[in-house]
């Protein structure tokens, strides 16, 4: 406490000694003085806020304050040293806070924190978020920053109102999402979190532009995309890359109604299934979510059935997954019950595997913990490997 200074408001100042019937010590030594109340004392900034004004701290002078995109002031905006026998401001320190929800009418842009960005937001919130901009115009959402509780707090982003039933993305981990664009003038967003984990979560920058075609509809990650078209009529194919299947249809195309402009069907994406049966002389197999880290708690079965003058040879370009809990099992036939060739987990490459037939089994077992290691890409981040299969060869095939 040695060095503290306290100043009063007005000419008075209480002070209050208590001491208990039990030790003592060597007590303290205040000084006074006594100066004009001229000023009152510096209230300072509130976190994620500025001074839109300040003229200085005298008597009746003012500062005004205003937050940073995506928070919300509470409180008073103006502070006023007050006038007469006390020197200090009217109202407290405001603060700036990134609410649960909000409304944005007529606003040509703007940005959307979760709540308490960038701090953890809290448990069991369902967060509403309405972005209204003038009819003929769309709404893009681009991603500064995303982290929520992989497929437990969960974004969810519908092209107008949620009862029409447009939903246009689900949201969930640590992988900055890609820009998503309306195709109405309104674009809900609801966030939504369970009891248990919480993440720093997400700021959304929005803005607004008029349509006059569609919207790029981006080629998929692990896939391919034919044509290059935005405007009505148009058709674009898609196709995914080898061990990827495409969810949603091939082939989309581009419809105008009214002021609207949109892809019907939606865009597809290329996912690494969980599990198959697969034909063919040759192909891949990728663990789930390939090359992002495989999701906990999943049961992927694969069956491989080739000719039947041929058996299989299974080659391994990439394999890391969790030691102990997480396995890779293959068998020597149709199914889980026919004889177990090996089961393998850690990082080491396991080496080239035949079938004694034109069947094999491989069975992909995850626990409820860490996901995958993950190689090195070129951002520096970290990325998961999985598992790929090499091709099925004849019997007198000679490596």
């Amino acid at each position: 406490m040695r060095g503290l200074t306290l100043s009063s408001t007005s000419n008075q100042l209480w002070l209050e000694f208590n001491s208990d019937s039990e030790g003592t010590d060597e007590g303290f030594q205040l000084v006074y003085t006594s100066f004009e109340l001229s000023h009152c004392e510096d209230p300072g900034i509130p976190q994620f806020g500025y001074k839109i004004s300040d003229q200085g701290h005298f008597a009746g002078s003012t500062i005004i304050y205003g937050c940073n995109p995506g928070y919300t002031l509470h409180g008073s905006s103006l502070l006023k040293c007050m006038t007469g026998e006390r020197r200090a401001w009217d109202y407290p320190l405001p603060s700036c806070i990134a609410e649960c929800g909000g409304r944005f009418k007529g606003e040509s842009s703007g940005r959307i924190l979760s709540p308490g960005y960038p701090f953890p937001y809290d448990n069991n919130l369902r967060c509403m978020w309405m972005i209204e901009v003038d009819p003929g115009n769309i709404v893009s959402l681009q991603f500064l920053a995303f982290d929520t509780e992989a497929s437990h707090d969960i974004l969810r982003v519908w092209d107008g109102p949620p009862e029409n039933e447009m939903l246009l993305k689900e949201i969930s981990g640590s992988l900055i999402p890609e820009g998503i664009h309306s195709t109405l003038n309104i674009v809900t967003i609801q966030f939504d979190t369970d009891f248990y984990i919480s993440k720093s979560g997400f700021a959304i920058q929005f803005s607004s532009s008029v349509a006059t075609a569609c919207r790029d509809p981006g080629v998929p990650m692990n896939g391919t995309r034919n044509g290059d078209g935005r405007e009505p009529g148009d058709t674009v194919v898609f196709q995914c890359d080898p061990g990827y299947e495409l969810q949603g249809e091939e082939r989309i195309t581009c419809i105008q109604v009214e002021n609207r402009y949109f892809w019907q069907p939606s865009p597809p994406v290329c996912i690494a299934p969980c599990g198959g049966n697969l034909t063919g002389s040759s192909g891949f197999i990728l663990s789930p979510n390939f090359p992002h880290p495989y999701p906990h708690s999943r049961d992927c079965d694969w069956t491989i059935t080739v000719n039947t003058d041929y058996v299989i040879s299974l080659a391994f370009i990439s394999f890391s997954i969790e030691p102990n809990y997480d396995f890779l099992y293959i068998h020597d036939g149709p199914d889980s019950n026919s004889p177990l060739i090996g089961s393998f987990q850690d990082s080491k490459l396991p080496e080239r595997i035949e079938s004694s037939s034109n069947t094999m089994h491989l069975a992909f077992r995850s626990d409820g913990s860490i996901n995958g290691h993950q190689p090195l890409d070129l951002t520096d981040h970290q990325w998961s490997t999985g598992h790929r299969l090499a091709t099925a060869v004849p019997d007198d095939f000679t490596y």
